[in-house]
């Protein structure tokens, strides 16, 4: 029985969200401390002193080079929409720096307190007192059961469905309790209903046609702001909630989100004083902020990833194959055709590392991997075996078909757009033309229903960067499982947009999700790793770490591994 509470209480040490972050976040490089592998110590704070409500007041221009796509958690795919959504809307409970969940929305669930079954099949909320949405409606156990009743409708294309997919059923004996009962045992349960996810406002939402709802731009939230302006292609602007559950919280009073270009323009406006903070440093400009008077980079460690991501597929169906993306001699001989060297010491600094698996951080990512040995010659070799021919251009061809690739990613990212010419230089040198076509990230990320390239297949080679949380179960679900490939039948739902079909990998994923015992989790998704790496569909490129910079009239951010940086936001200050 010991046994037994020691495996249920480990449940409440981890949870699992996708990668963006629920999604590809389109964002630049950022570089990783020396060490900044394997916790939050790495990450240096800006301000120690937490502040108090003498210093409230002012408002926040942060420059966000990326637009959300929407601002529903259960819709948006893109790291810019969480960043905005952190200030607004809630899970039932929340990772901390320390990889610790802690209460938002909700007591977090343990065996200790008796709120889950010693079987780990039922897990009780008790939800927080006095919480209201910002439009004063009581925030109830009826928007949590409200919100699995919307997700597993399949008239709403929600980015996924995992997890939810196994529960049986979620009762409301009280406004503020939750018994939610699996159909099975599911190991990261605490994960659902939490950030990147949250709970969504039955008395707004029932009854709406969820893709076309007012709230994917103007979400009602129980968070510490408002969103209260949105301008296309401008701003997006957030007012203090009146209604906010903790006293004298938020502190700042307004916070902007300015839609900027580039990189560039972040860098101009932050020396000019127009915004106080800057999302997402690219690394191949961080020196022009060293220089900078008045200003800080903050550094987390995380656990994205900067890949290559291949399309097996001609189009959404894998079963109609890449002309040669689906031979694995050709996704081979691609891995070893690169050099990551002048990559990481020259477009990165030497301060990020090489990246040998999708998971970077924490207890489940996997030791003692490497990548293929890069030679170019070899690569060269297996080409030649698949039939793939110089006729005396420099660029290989198979039954009048030229070896001409295209990559993507999204617009105006330096570091990014100088790895696509190293990797076009590379790849060239084993007779394979790569075309480099950069679209916006709404684009790139767009949903099934605005024909975005990754979710239609349309596209031979993406690079993004895309990361597990505490628990890697929902990204590694969502990107790599088999029944995960957006198509025609399943309305987009799922980001397999590799169109990678794997039983194995498929088992060891359930697996990892059948058992609370951490040991056999960790084997079953090494399992997993190694199947993605296997397949060549996942090239791991360098490890990331997340770069903001901060106006030195800003205090109280806390870095946090496992969230986006306005995660506290509610006690940050600003000395306009």
């Amino acid at each position: 029985m010991k046994r037994m509470v020691t495996l249920l209480a480990a449940l409440a040490l981890v949870a699992a969200a996708c990668g963006a972050e629920a999604g590809g976040d389109g964002a630049e490089a950022a570089d990783p401390p020396a060490d900044g592998e394997n916790g939050a110590e790495e990450a240096v704070a800006t301000t120690a002193a937490p502040p108090t409500a003498e210093d409230a007041g002012g408002v926040l221009t942060i420059g966000l080079f990326q637009e959300p796509d929407n601002l529903n958690p259960y819709l948006a795919v893109q790291t810019a929409s969480n960043l905005v959504n952190d200030l607004v809307v809630e899970g039932l409970v929340q990772a901390d720096p320390d990889g610790n969940f802690v209460p938002r929305l909700s007591e977090v669930p343990s065996v200790e307190a008796g709120t889950i079954s010693e079987d780990g099949l039922t897990l009780t909320y008790n939800l927080i007192e006095g919480v209201t949405w910002s439009d004063g409606h009581p925030f109830t156990s009826r928007d949590v059961q409200f919100t699995w009743e919307l997700v597993m409708d399949d008239a709403n294309a929600v980015n996924t469905q995992n997890g939810y997919d196994k529960i049986a059923s979620i009762e409301t004996p009280d406004d503020q309790t939750v018994v939610i009962t699996y159909n099975e045992l599911f190991a990261p349960a605490l994960s659902l209903f939490s950030i990147p996810e949250a709970v969504l406002p039955a008395h707004v939402l029932e009854g709406e046609n969820l893709a076309e709802a007012e709230y994917n731009r103007l979400p009602e939230g129980t968070g510490p702001y408002v969103l209260t302006e949105w301008n296309s292609g401008q701003s997006i602007i957030l007012d203090k909630n009146p209604n906010y559950r903790v006293p004298d919280r938020p502190l700042i009073d307004r916070i902007v989100f300015k839609i900027i270009p580039d990189q560039n323009a972040g860098i101009a406006q932050m020396r000019t004083g127009d915004i106080d903070a800057f999302w997402n440093v690219d690394t191949g400009v961080i020196d022009q902020f060293d220089s900078m008077e008045g200003v800080t980079i903050q550094v987390t460690p995380s656990s994205n990833i900067e890949y290559l991501g291949l399309n097996t597929s001609a189009g959404s169906e894998p079963g109609d194959p890449h002309f040669a993306l689906s031979d694995p001699d050709v996704r081979n001989a691609l891995a070893m055709a690169i050099d990551r060297t002048p990559i990481i010491e020259e477009l990165l600094f030497g301060l990020s590392e090489e990246a040998t698996s999708p998971i970077g951080l924490g207890w489940a990512s996997p030791d003692g991997l490497s990548n293929p040995a890069y030679d170019p010659d070899g690569a060269r070799a297996l080409l030649e075996g698949a039939g793939w021919v110089d006729s005396g251009d420099g660029i290989r061809e198979k039954d009048g078909q030229r070896l001409t690739l295209e990559i993507s990613t999204p617009t105006g990212q330096q570091v990014r757009e100088l790895t696509e010419q190293v990797l076009q230089e590379q790849f060239k040198a084993v007779g394979i033309e790569l075309v480099i076509n950069n679209v916006p990230a709404a684009t790139l990320f767009g949903n099934w229903a605005e024909d975005g390239k990754l979710k239609r297949g349309n596209f031979d080679i993406v690079m993004d960067t895309w990361g597990a949380e505490l628990d890697p179960d929902s990204f590694l679900s969502t990107l790599f499982r088999s029944d995960q490939i957006p198509n025609e039948a399943n309305q987009g739902e799922g980001w397999n947009f590799f169109r990678l079909e794997n039983e194995t990998l498929d088992a060891a994923i359930d697996a990892g999700r059948a058992t609370l015992d951490l040991d056999v989790r960790k084997a079953a998704y090494r399992t997993v790793v190694e199947e993605i790496l296997a397949a060549g569909v996942y090239i791991p490129l360098y490890k990331r770490s997340m770069l903001d910079a901060f106006s030195d009239n800003v205090s109280g951010q806390l870095p946090n591994p496992w969230s986006n940086f306005t995660w506290n936001a509610a006690d940050w200050t600003i000395n306009n």
